[in-house]
């Protein structure tokens, strides 16, 4: 019995669904002729208005003005004066629009044909034949211009009529007065253009093309039917919305376990939004399509319109039934998967930064030192698409050019804001090395002036360097003023005190003695002198080689033999290893014999007694190689550069006799001949190496 009674009211409630579907669609199909009626009455009163009215007249009359100026005469191009007055004229756009419509016949005062139209009409137009169409004007001009006008047919002839009185009363010839640039004489010039003198003009329109010609007045119905019928769609909706609120509260109302109304909320309003778009996109085609008769396609669109709406309705109506709350958390989905959303809202939103991050810092990137056409171009293409696409949505595309606009600008003003402060860091370190403080340093990334980071990093590097330079420049001129005394006035004390003991002394033998002592002493002073000489001319560069070919092996062994007394006194064990083949090398004999010399001299004054001395003279890699090994006598507590340094010496005491100059003339001969010298110490182990 209880399953009847539901099964009852099951039917019951379908029926009335049904119902409240149904009736809507037959009441708004219902309201099709009386729309229709009264728009046709208002495209009639419309259409009335048009051909009576002076926009529609005076368009007869410009008419008269281009096709006389557009005439074949002697003074004047037809296509130039129409393309002056395309250009310039704001009545040659009316008359182009009726043109396509218009059937004409020109005449002079002799009757003789000017011109005539190329409209398709069944038969050429003339003042006898007016009658057959639906506007019949003849506008005749005297020999001063001035216009007669007479409505051979049409509807509404005395209206016209008395409107065409008021416009030649009001007729403006200067509105044909048009300005042209002059190229000849770089100037503008205004053409005015002549009224048109002993010519009749007859103008004729048919009916199908004069509704052609007023064809957006017949869309005003179609505007109007559809404007009627939204109201009317609008209301009836309203009321089934009604219905599906209200019906549910009868008692035998029976909609459990139908699936179809428990619609999340999110599915419900797209469905509805989309249908309300596509209703409205359409209305202009439902109110046209029928003339006022509906039919059974009316019936199927106005019959799904409301099940959509009533099932809409039911649908959010269980926010009622089920609290606001239970609703939100069973029927929206944005509420059931809102953890969901938030992961992939900030995923999107973080790959969305990172994406305009890497586009903000797309220029940081650019390498100003090398062409960027690419660059520039990837830029231009990239706007020129967004835009191409923002103008594809027409209406809309406005709001969007406007947001992306603002966007753009303030994407710029903040990076161009980023560059003011990255300039100003720059200007910033920049200041402080000009003050002298070449410590300073740039934590902050620069971005586009990265570069200049590196090459202020290279400067201060550079400026550091110079200042050592300079201050061991400055130490090294104060420790050659100190040597060069010490080093000259040794000599000269002694040889001043010998002379003046010679002066006195009468023993011929002790005279003897003082002469050997000044002779020696002259020879110090005076190889002294020769190596500063030398050692400056080859630091000025001024010195002339007389490059020939060397044996490098055999010129060392004759330096090596003419100082073997030395060696012997010096008690030095030599162990040298010669190549089997001839090291030859294109060099100056004379600067190379001296440094070989010095070289031995040096090891000769400096070695520890009973020690071993090596000496490996190669040929590698193209190069003649010379290297020198030997145990120093004294402690090796100097730099390997300054040793090079003038009047340098390993004997920092100067006890042994020697200019200091030694190792000095060695380099500047060995760089002299494009080689290169190198010195190195290892513990009490000093090693030469000498590269032609």
């Amino acid at each position: 019995m209880l399953d009847t009674k539901l099964k009852n009211n099951r039917r019951i409630t379908i029926i009335l669904i049904i119902m409240a579907i149904v009736l809507p669609a037959f009441f708004v199909m219902n309201q099709y002729w009386d729309c229709y009626v009264v728009a046709e009455n208002y495209v009639e009163n419309a259409s009335h208005a048009s051909v009576t009215s002076e926009e529609f007249l005076s368009t007869f009359l410009d008419a008269g003005y281009v096709l006389y100026n557009t005439e074949n005469g002697e003074d004047r191009n037809p296509e130039e004066v129409r393309t002056i007055l395309q250009e310039n004229s704001s009545k040659m756009a009316s008359y182009e629009r009726i043109y396509p419509f218009l059937d004409y016949r020109v005449k002079d005062e002799d009757g003789k044909d000017v011109a005539k139209s190329t409209a398709d009409s069944e038969s050429a137009v003339t003042e006898n034949n007016l009658s057959s169409f639906a506007v019949g004007i003849v506008i005749a001009y005297d020999k001063y211009g001035e216009p007669d006008v007479q409505i051979k047919s049409g509807e509404f002839k005395s209206e016209q009529s008395v409107t065409f009185r008021e416009l030649i009363n009001e007729y403006d010839d200067s509105d044909w007065d048009v300005e042209r640039y002059n190229e000849d004489y770089e100037e503008w010039e205004t053409i005015h253009l002549e009224k048109p003198k002993n010519r009749t003009y007859i103008y004729a329109m048919t009916e199908e093309n004069l509704e052609s010609y007023l064809d957006n007045y017949s869309h005003v119905y179609a505007d109007y039917a559809m404007d009627s019928m939204r109201n009317i769609a609008l209301v009836t909706m309203l009321i089934v919305v009604i219905l599906a609120w209200a019906l549910p509260f009868l008692r035998f109302w029976n909609l459990k376990d139908m699936v179809i109304f428990h619609m999340p909320f999110e599915i419900v309003a797209v469905v509805f939004l989309v249908m309300m778009d596509i209703l409205g996109n359409k209305m202009w085609w439902i109110a046209d399509r029928s003339r006022g008769i509906p039919d059974f396609v009316d019936f199927l669109i106005w019959t799904f319109v409301f099940a959509v709406t009533f099932w809409a309705a039911t649908c959010v109506r269980q926010v009622y039934t089920m609290g606001a709350r239970t609703y939100m958390k069973e029927r929206m989905l944005c509420v059931r998967y809102w953890r969901y959303i938030q992961r992939a809202w900030k995923y999107v939103t973080g790959w969305v930064r990172e994406w305009f991050g890497r586009c903000y810092h797309f220029l940081d990137r650019i390498d100003l030192s090398e062409k960027n056409t690419q660059t520039i171009l990837r830029i231009v293409a990239v706007n020129f698409i967004i835009l191409a696409v923002i103008c594809t949505m027409w209406l809309g595309g406005i709001m969007v050019l406007v947001i992306y606009s603002v966007g753009l600008f303030l994407l710029l003003r903040k990076y161009f804001n980023d560059l003011q402060e990255k300039y100003a860091v720059l200007l910033k370190a920049t200041g402080e090395i000009a003050k002298g403080n070449l410590e300073v340093e740039i934590t902050e990334d620069l971005g586009i002036f990265s570069p200049f980071k590196q090459e202020i990093q290279k400067i201060q590097k550079g400026f550091k360097k110079a200042v050592d330079e300079e201050v061991k420049s400055q130490r090294m001129k104060t420790e050659l003023i100190t040597n060069v005394s010490h080093d000259l006035k040794t000599p000269l004390t002694a040889i001043i005190t010998y002379v003046n003991l010679l002066k006195d002394e009468k023993d011929e033998k002790k005279q003897k003695d003082y002469i050997e002592v000044l002779e020696r002493k002259s020879l110090r002073l005076k190889v002294l002198i020769e190596d500063l000489f030398e050692v400056s001319k080859a630091s000025s560069k001024n010195v002339t080689l007389n490059i020939v070919d060397v044996d490098v092996v055999n010129l060392f062994k004759q330096v090596k033999l003419e100082l073997e007394d030395k060696i012997a006194g010096a008690d030095l064990d030599f162990r040298c290893i010669y190549p089997e083949e001839k090291v030859v090398v294109a060099l100056d004999s004379q600067k190379t014999y001296r440094v070989f010399e010095n070289l031995l001299v040096n090891i000769i004054k400096y070695a520890m007694p009973h020690t071993r001395v090596y000496i490996e003279i190669a040929k590698e890699d193209g190069e003649a190689v010379v290297r020198m090994k030997n145990v120093s006598a004294a402690e090796l507590d100097f730099s390997a550069e300054e040793i090079t340094e003038r009047f340098v010496r390993g004997d920092t005491s100067r006890n042994t006799e020697g200019s200091g100059l030694g190792l000095a003339i060695v380099k500047s001969f060995v760089e002299l001949q494009k080689g290169k010298f190198k010195i190195e110490t290892e513990a009490d182990l000093f090693k030469v190496e000498v590269r032609f």
